[in-house]
């Protein structure tokens, strides 16, 4: 009898690289039917993982390769054995922000002498944005997708730019508009070109094409939606347009900013125990929370405060943190507290206001907030009509303070199979067996999917 069919992502997502996979329920499954397909995940934990993203973009370690490539053979084939199931030729890889770089160039045409832009202009400036073409532009990386700007930058008579959805009829030297190039990490780009030698079929994807495929509903493919994933040590933030990608950058800051500002918090508290007596005064006015939180975020630390307390030590409080502020009375901030970690998560007889750390938490959020809508709105593009977040913390209130920021209707992303809400899984190995699941892929790969690609190697 033959094994039964599976289908397999390889995800090089934002919290490491994993195998995601889904394997029929039956010998026929039906395709698209996400009820005859149970989905799981294997993450690979290992050493060899760790700084793969961190590794330098003018370097190619071809050892390192062959240890990642070994380690991912030798999981997907005890996988296969293990189980029974067959996967099929088609596998899709799903890179995130953290294997690739987004890279900027101003693209224009220019004119002798001042005139004013005709039709014929604009269908020239508009082949010079067709894929094809932007694909020819000498990029040092290898670019995975190339995107432009929707408005039209023009030089203005007086020699300033000015940025235009239409510029038909308006005087300029110089017409033109931004690209933007998603590029692969070095070493990811080898180890893809290494596999693709192998025959199987390889559809390679950003995450966000597949993460947007799997949470925005009818209304968000529809109109202008932002997606925004947030990680420890990165925020990447897409803006799609009737289910078009119109644009994707990252910013190299996350929940780290959280969790700083709640360490600092929490070595204030150690300096001065009588907070935990005397905090309530600070929830009675705005200016007296806003001069702490300043006087704690601007305040030196020492390296033996460093060594006192770390930011691991404070990571139980994240799991209440909020960016709600509920109000405080003098009763119920008796009883609105949380035990204060000490070195090693050890106990320390003082306890911290909940509230006090919330607006700690509010503020680091708000500020990578604003700084994500600085990023998204000084790239030229129009405001998005809904935003979908994606961050692993609870943050209850994200939402609310998501619409706040951005004005705009927000909500958290949903991951869902079969109807069923799953957090065990990444939403782009989600979206990425759903595609893999509607497709018709008949021939099976019986042993491991890198047979030639491992023989290559070690030759």
């Amino acid at each position: 009898m033959s094994a039964k069919k599976a289908k397999l992502n390889l995800d090089f997502g934002h919290g490491g690289i994993s195998m995601n996979f889904a394997k029929a329920n039956d010998i026929q499954p039906r395709n698209g039917v996400e009820s005859d397909w149970d989905v799981g995940t294997l993450c690979f934990n290992t050493e060899e993982f760790e700084d793969f993203p961190e590794i330098s973009h003018n370097k190619i370690d071809d050892a390192r390769i062959k240890i990642i490539a070994g380690f991912i053979n030798k999981t997907i084939s005890e996988w296969q054995r293990e189980n029974g199931y067959d996967f099929d030729t088609l596998m899709e890889i799903t890179i995130s922000a953290a294997f690739f770089d987004v890279l900027s160039f101003p693209y224009s045409l220019e004119f002798s002498e001042l005139k004013d832009i005709t039709e014929n202009d604009m269908k020239k400036i508009m082949e010079c944005k067709r894929p094809e073409r932007m694909f020819q532009i000498p990029i040092p990386d290898e670019k995975i997708k190339s995107l432009t700007s929707p408005y039209f930058t023009i030089l203005t008579e007086k020699d300033t730019v000015s940025r235009h959805p239409n510029p038909i009829d308006k005087k300029t030297r110089n017409l033109g508009f931004n690209a933007y190039f998603i590029t692969k990490h070095p070493m990811l780009s080898r180890l893809l070109e290494v596999m693709k030698e192998d025959g199987d079929k390889i559809n390679v994807s950003l995450s966000c094409e597949m993460e947007f495929g799997a949470l925005a509903n009818k209304k968000e493919k529809e109109g202008k939606t932002a997606l925004i994933h947030i990680t420890d040590f990165m925020s990447e933030f897409s803006v799609w347009e009737n289910s078009e990608l119109k644009y994707l950058n990252k910013k190299e800051t996350g929940f780290k900013t959280l969790k700083e500002a709640i360490w600092r918090l929490c070595l204030c508290y150690h300096k001065n125990p009588s907070l935990t007596e005397q905090d309530f005064e600070l929830t009675q006015k705005s200016e007296y929370m806003q001069r702490f939180h300043n006087m704690v975020m601007n305040a030196e630390i020492s390296d033996d405060s460093k060594e006192f307390l770390s930011a691991d030590d404070c990571f139980g409080l994240l799991e209440y943190v909020s960016c709600v502020l509920e109000s405080e009375t003098e009763e119920s901030i008796k009883y609105s507290r949380l035990d204060l970690p000490g070195k090693n998560r050890s106990k320390t007889g003082l306890t911290i206001s909940n509230y006090v750390l919330c607006y700690f938490a509010r503020e680091a959020i708000r500020g990578l907030l604003l700084e994500i809508k600085r990023i998204i709105y000084n790239d030229d593009f129009c405001r998005p009509e809904f935003i979908i977040v994606e961050c692993s913390l609870p943050l209850k209130g994200v939402e609310k303070l998501i619409n706040e920021v951005f004005e705009i209707p927000a909500r958290r992303a949903l991951i869902k199979w079969d109807g069923e809400i799953r957090s065990d899984l990444p939403s782009s190995g989600i979206g990425a067996l759903k595609s893999l699941i509607a497709s018709n892929v008949a021939d099976k790969k019986k042993t491991s999917k890198f047979p030639s690609f491992w023989e290559k190697l070690f030759s």
